[in-house]
């Protein structure tokens, strides 16, 4: 394969990448689509309903083949990760996409490079398709798993300053809005989560629905815990504000479990460098000056 053959694959690869992007930034400030995802969720003029509107919206983001159920599926796990926008189950796709193009492409033009077999060839362009289009999936899911992970551990700390806002007076629903403020900085994903479980006891929600809302979002056990306390609360009659701090100290013994449970994992974690790292180079350097000495002395002895 000549190197004029290699130039070319990555400029076709770059080449797509370069279009995506245009296509995604011109695709989000045509005016239509913004004004049809204005008028997402209600009717317009004529009575057209919401659910003809996301068909139409679906059709211009170029998801026409795609159920509703799968895209409103694929909407719920992108808000898990924390996107939200209407361009993001598009974007995934599309990304989703390119990045099978963009590996396949590569993998076929190093395999081509090394001369392998056409059977060789065509599983590594297979695999490379694969990966690239696991790759977006697999940085979801990380930024899932890492965002559950810090909504986790700022779940205690919300609990105790609830308790404050609550017993200074506040209603329940404006001690969330103060707290969603408060921790835009400290913890921005429960700041987000915070202000729509706001917005759904607003519009009419429960305080327990609009919890169990925000539990299903997220995905954390913790927020489930809170929204069957405010539950059991709203059913027995009990104090909010005793509920929140039991509930907070059993959140804040649970985290000192999981404290020390990790640092009871760092011995095992540690033996895999230890054998494999660590100790072959501490047998070099203290066996490896003897071993020098006896080779020395062997081979004079044979002379």
């Amino acid at each position: 394969m000549s190197i004029y053959t290699i130039i070319g694959l990555i400029f076709a690869s770059c080449f797509s990448a370069c279009f995506t992007i245009l296509y995604r930034y011109s695709l989000k400030n045509d005016p239509v689509r913004q004004r049809l995802i204005k008028l997402e969720g209600g009717t317009d003029g004529g009575g057209q309903s919401a659910l003809g509107i996301d068909s139409m919206i679906q059709r211009e983001a170029g998801l026409k083949g795609l159920s509703p159920e799968s895209v409103s599926g694929m909407k719920a796990w992108l808000a898990m990760a924390g996107y939200r926008s209407p361009q993001a189950a598009p974007s995934f796709y599309q990304y989703t996409i390119l990045g099978a193009i963009v590996i396949g492409a590569l993998a076929f033009g190093l395999s081509f490079f090394f001369h392998l077999k056409i059977s060789h060839l065509v599983l590594a362009t297979m695999g490379g398709v694969a990966l690239g289009g696991l790759i977006p999936r697999l940085w979801i899911w990380r930024r899932i798993a890492l965002r559950r992970d810090e909504i986790r551990r700022a779940v205690p700390n919300f609990l105790d300053l609830m308790v404050v806002c609550v017993e200074a007076g506040l209603s329940f629903t404006a001690a969330i809005q103060k707290l969603a403020d408060e921790t835009r900085l400290s913890c921005r994903p429960l700041s987000e989560e915070l202000r729509l479980a706001t917005q759904e006891i607003l519009i009419g929600k429960s305080k327990a629905d609009a919890f169990r809302n925000l539990a299903n979002r997220t995905g954390v056990e913790e927020l489930r815990s809170l929204a069957v306390t405010l539950i059991q609360a709203d059913k027995l009659g009990t104090s909010i504000a005793h509920s929140l701090r039991v509930l907070a100290d059993s959140m804040r013994f649970k985290r000192h479990q999981r404290a020390e449970e990790a640092a009871n994992k760092t011995t095992v974690k540690l033996v895999f460098p230890l054998v494999f790292l660590i100790f072959p180079e501490l047998l070099v350097i203290l066996v490896g000056p003897a071993l020098i000495k006896i080779i020395k002395t062997l081979s004079e002895v044979a002379r």
